[in-house]
């Protein structure tokens, strides 16, 4: 459709999956690594108010499934809806974590479609980069010291 925005991220990390799903497991942490995100509230039942960096706000839900090993973000009201998936696959001693948009954009950011998905992209690359630095420096912290 116009307005809808595909969009898969991959990331390898040497840290395990539960390390790096613990580093996004509450909802106040994700401003943290998705620099997209400028400000999250709980308005009660299950939502969220978003202020994302540009001048917007949402509502969101989230979903933490920790059998699964992924995070959803549902986002029902803003400039767009939709979800965004985090996924922790166990891969080569460590964790392949994908991130993947589904999103339908409103009818005032039509126009910027081309520019919102490579913006997305590139965001989210970085989330997904500042995520394996987190948890490569938590791993470095809890390994012993050499002698």
């Amino acid at each position: 459709m116009v307005g809808d925005i595909s969009i898969e991220v991959k990331q390898e990390s040497d840290a395990p999956p539960t390390l790096l799903m613990g580093l996004v497991k509450n909802w106040h942490d994700l401003p943290e690594y998705w620099h997209g995100i400028r400000e999250i509230r709980d308005v009660g039942g299950g939502m969220y108010s978003i202020r994302f960096a540009f001048p917007a706000t949402g509502k969101m839900s989230y979903i933490w499934d920790q059998e699964n090993m992924k995070c959803t973000e549902n986002y029902h009201s803003g400039p767009f809806t939709g979800y965004k998936m985090l996924e922790f696959r166990q891969w080569n001693g460590g964790t392949l974590m994908v991130a993947k948009w589904e999103i339908k954009l409103s009818l005032r950011m039509l126009i910027m479609k081309g520019f919102i998905k490579r913006h997305f992209t590139e965001g989210t690359e970085n989330a997904l980069r500042r995520m394996a630095l987190a948890a490569q420096k938590k791993m470095e912290n809890l390994s012993p010291a050499s002698p």
